[in-house]
């Protein structure tokens, strides 16, 4: 019992393979819709537009295309820490410019409010999972791993 109560149930890397698995989907979903489905293409534009986004005509298919290939990446675990630190620079930007306009929004009341609020945005999650991705690695379940193993056995 004080095990638990100390140091968890265990299953540190079916957490870190779900965490990864999450958070990648997420982005290769959500670059997916943006690639290829007009409306959510148009209204993606529109918002990188109304931040004053610069370079439109290249970053509404290079932000999309990274979220894309690299949650792709991050999902089934291949150069997971190098696609998640693509997608961290992708949502750090995205917290500067909407992110920061919500939380005018959000109106917070006093300095605590406005961490408050910060931790608030799903970006700030998501930027978290990343950066688990990036400091622990794929995990034993991931297309790295695969691949470390055969580059061990190959020079073995």
């Amino acid at each position: 019992m004080k095990d638990i109560l100390f140091h968890g149930v265990g299953w540190t890397d079916l957490a870190l393979t779900l965490n990864r698995i999450a958070v990648g989907l997420f982005f290769m979903l959500s670059g997916f819709h943006k690639l290829f489905n007009a409306p959510r293409h148009q209204t993606f534009t529109s918002e990188l537009k109304a931040l004053g986004v610069p370079a439109i005509g290249f970053n509404q298919w290079w932000v999309p295309t990274v979220e894309f290939t690299a949650g792709g990446g991050v999902a089934i675990g291949l150069l997971a820490p190098l696609a998640a630190l693509g997608l961290l620079v992708v949502i750090v930007v995205a917290m500067a410019t909407s992110g920061r306009q919500r939380l005018k929004e959000y109106k917070p009341i006093n300095e605590a409010d406005r961490i408050d609020d910060w931790l608030y945005l799903p970006e700030t999650l998501y930027a978290f999972m990343l950066i688990v991705v990036i400091s622990a690695g794929a995990g034993p379940y991931s297309l790295d791993a695969v691949i470390l193993g055969m580059i061990d056995k190959g020079s073995g």
